[in-house]
């Protein structure tokens, strides 16, 4: 991702584990520090969904993040995900076990 004024790169987003046959896969987007907090994440998801729904034609598409993870959450609320899920103590980070959040968003939900 670039930020369209300055060209400089923004971040890493993607649409992972795509699978044809049950027409689902993972978004997943990282920022960089001196970007967050400027609205790229919504965005980023949004653009991300129009790729997945309308031009790949998937049915399904899922986010996991760490419980704590409150932008990537707000983000992916905005582009109409819901929280299906947490995942108690799933994820080993920094030395410790934290939660996982899983997020769902089928295509009829999704407004372009």
């Amino acid at each position: 991702m670039v930020e369209l004024e300055s060209q400089e790169l923004v971040g890493a987003a993607s649409l992972w584990g795509i699978d044809t046959h049950n027409r689902s896969a993972h978004l997943g987007i990282s920022v960089l520090p001196d970007f967050r907090g400027r609205g790229f994440s919504s965005d980023i998801v949004r653009v991300l969904c129009e790729y997945g729904f309308a031009l790949r034609g998937l049915q399904r598409l899922q986010v996991e993040t760490m419980a704590d993870n409150a932008p990537m959450i707000a983000a992916a609320k905005r582009a109409g995900f819901t929280i299906e899920a947490t995942l108690r103590r799933s994820a080993w980070v920094y030395g410790a076990f934290v939660d996982q959040v899983i997020l769902g968003l089928l295509a009829h939900e999704w407004t372009p």
